[in-house]
């Protein structure tokens, strides 16, 4: 049986689109499943397999009901039942290929050229099958966005240097905006520019471009300091050959200077309210 799901999407009209097939045949579940993988849908299989693989070791995993995920950029899991971790997977392949055995069975193998490592799955029963296309442009946000960093560091410059004082967010220059401003212990102004992610040359030539643009209006060279949790050295070569400098931040040590300060202002809001 196939079936067609449509699921709302946020405006109520677009949607994700699946195709759901039950109880199939392997030879229908096997022209289903290699047009999936063909277009490169996302595919889930449910059903009954067992699995070898090959590569800096080897392994088996006897037969059992499980779940195989293959993403839209051919990575793959195998699920058990229980547990989040897949038993076995490909973070990445070269290629998938499926395949009807004369003995009754299909078998997908997975196969990843750098390091070299096949997993052969063999299904011997197929509940059902599931594929679609996901579209997720979504920003992961690991502990703190850029906005959060940059209001952690504006409370508490000390963080970057003794003596920094900031005074401005986000400060309009003709060519875009500062993340922070501010002036050093010896009255230089201070341009910052921060990254939540490793730091590259861009981020090196965008934080140049804000320093030229601002001497150019107001006659004086900032300093100019790139902020991030890590710099690729094509970042710090580019850095140092331009006169910028760089300051590496502990994103989870500014997450907990955040969750430190709300739990404090919720426990003086209780205060407040206990004695009123």
């Amino acid at each position: 049986m196939l079936i067609y799901l449509v699921l709302s999407g946020c405006d109520g009209v677009s949607g994700l689109r699946l195709e759901v097939i039950e109880k199939p045949s392997l030879e229908k579940a096997f022209a289903y499943i290699k047009e999936s993988l063909i277009s490169k849908d996302y595919l889930v299989v449910f059903g009954e397999c067992y699995v070898e693989y090959e590569g800096r070791g080897s392994s088996r995993l006897t037969s059992g009901e499980r779940m195989l995920i293959v993403k839209q950029d051919g990575a793959v899991l195998l699920h058990r039942p229980e547990g989040y971790s897949p038993v076995n997977w490909q973070p990445s392949t070269s290629s998938i290929e499926i395949r009807l055995l004369h003995d009754g069975k299909l078998l997908i193998t997975a196969i990843r050229s750098r390091p070299r490592e096949i997993l052969r799955i063999y299904f011997t029963n197929i509940e059902a099958v599931i594929k679609g296309r996901l579209n997720d442009n979504g920003e992961f946000v690991m502990y703190l966005s850029e906005a959060e960093i940059r209001d952690i560091i504006y409370d508490n410059p000390e963080i970057l240097e003794k003596g920094l004082r900031i005074v401005e967010k986000e400060k309009p220059i003709d060519i875009g905006y500062i993340d922070l401003f501010g002036y050093d212990i010896n009255g230089n102004p201070v341009i910052i520019e921060l990254k939540r992610v490793p730091a590259s040359k861009e981020a090196v030539r965008q934080l140049y471009s804000y320093i030229v643009q601002y001497e150019k209006k107001y006659g004086i060279k900032p300093r100019g300091i790139l902020v991030a949790p890590a710099f690729y050295k094509s970042a710090i070569d580019v850095a140092e050959k331009m006169g910028i400098e760089w300051k590496e931040i502990n994103i989870q040590k500014l997450w907990r200077m955040k969750k430190k300060r709300h739990e404090k202002e919720v426990s003086t809001l209780d205060r407040f309210l206990k004695r009123r």
